[in-house]
């Protein structure tokens, strides 16, 4: 029977993720896999035997388990999940208990479908559910009506899940999930022939890493920090020779994922680009911010937008005039690299600039 703090917990989670889903998730399709640890808090669990009924309580327990799945483009993904549990006896309570002692295992195969609420940040939370086929292993526990339970059965298992997902660099994400997982109480043979009825339930908590499989992407140009166009040649003839303009230039500096702080090497072109604006006669700087294609168009507008202010600010920091730079942003409507969306692509986070005349 699911208790009434699992209800609680369940209903308190959907309060929180409830405003989230008015937005489509962008999760992009592609399969991943996934490792977590699992620490394990096994319920007090009822066991009936020939009318007498005992209370077994359980330490603290762990677990392990291993995912693979595929994300279909639309906020849902479905996996494959291996897990393993155990929890140890801590006491049994009730009519002739006798000595506490053994644990129970689980060993599952589930099949869950998560729904991926998308924020526009690089937090994603989800929600999903999971059923299965679980091992349950009742070792060496004691005692129920003075038997011991040393037997296994194989039960339907499912369990309800949320949680959410941190992004990290590359294609790694950190994942941290609520998990509530049960059985049908199974019926142990005991060491009195006699068959034991006892409850399987436990709450979970779950740590782990996820790593998508990146798709296909273009192959990037060479990015040059500075590409001045040629000057035009001016043929040698008697009449006084024409005025030439300064030539424009242009720079380009990038940003780590989902910041607008200037790295060191942004900050070097960017003090490069404010010396050739002072000596060159360029009246006007132009600065436009882009994104990669993680998160919404409106996150990522925010965001470009931060970036061209971050450049703006350091050119007036070195002595431009602030009036003769013009910063905005593009979003990732933009891309140095053409990718899908919800993709991470370093040279995508970027700041053009351009000198101009």
């Amino acid at each position: 029977m699911i208790s009434l703090r699992t209800m609680s917990l369940a209903v308190a989670t959907l309060a929180i993720l409830a405003p989230l889903s008015a937005q489509a998730a962008t999760t992009p399709a592609g399969w991943y896999v996934g490792f977590n640890t699992n620490l394990s808090y096994q319920e007090d669990a009822n066991s009936e035997l020939s009318g007498v009924t005992n209370v077994f309580s359980y330490k603290s327990g762990w677990g392990l388990s291993g995912d693979a799945g595929y994300a279909w483009g639309n906020g849902i993904r479905t996996e494959a999940e291996l897990l393993y549990r155990h929890a140890q006896v801590d006491t049994v309570t009730g009519t002739n208990a006798g000595t506490a002692g053994g644990g129970i295992h689980n060993k599952a195969l589930m099949g869950n479908v998560f729904y991926d609420f998308d924020t526009g940040t690089r937090i994603t939370p989800y929600l999903g559910a999971g059923v299965g086929s679980s091992l349950v292993d009742a070792d060496a526990m004691r005692t129920v009506n003075g038997a011991t339970l040393d037997d296994d059965r194989v039960a339907f298992a499912y369990q309800g899940i949320a949680g959410f997902a941190l992004a990290l660099e590359g294609n790694w994400d950190f994942t941290a999930d609520y998990r509530y997982f049960a059985t049908p109480d199974l019926k142990f043979k005991s060491s009195t022939g006699v068959r034991a009825e006892t409850e399987n339930t436990s709450h979970n908590l779950m740590m782990g890493i996820r790593y998508t499989f990146a798709q296909p992407k273009a192959k990037p140009e060479p990015v040059a920090e500075a590409t001045p166009a040629p000057a035009p040649v001016v043929a040698t003839s008697k009449v006084r020779p024409p005025v030439v303009a300064p030539v424009p230039q242009s720079y380009m500096v990038f940003f780590d994922f989902d910041k607008s702080v200037l790295t060191p090497e942004a900050l070097r072109i960017i003090a490069s680009a404010a010396e050739d604006y002072k000596k060159g006669g360029y009246v006007r700087l132009v600065v436009t911010g882009h994104t990669d294609t993680m998160g919404t168009a409106k996150y990522n507008q925010k965001l470009s937008e931060r970036r061209a202010a971050a450049v703006k600010a350091e050119f007036v920091r070195l002595g431009v005039p602030a009036d003769g730079v013009a910063a905005s942003g593009a979003g990732k409507g933009s891309l140095l690299v053409p990718t899908a969306d919800h993709v991470r692509e370093a040279q995508n986070r970027r700041a053009e600039i351009v000198l101009q005349k």
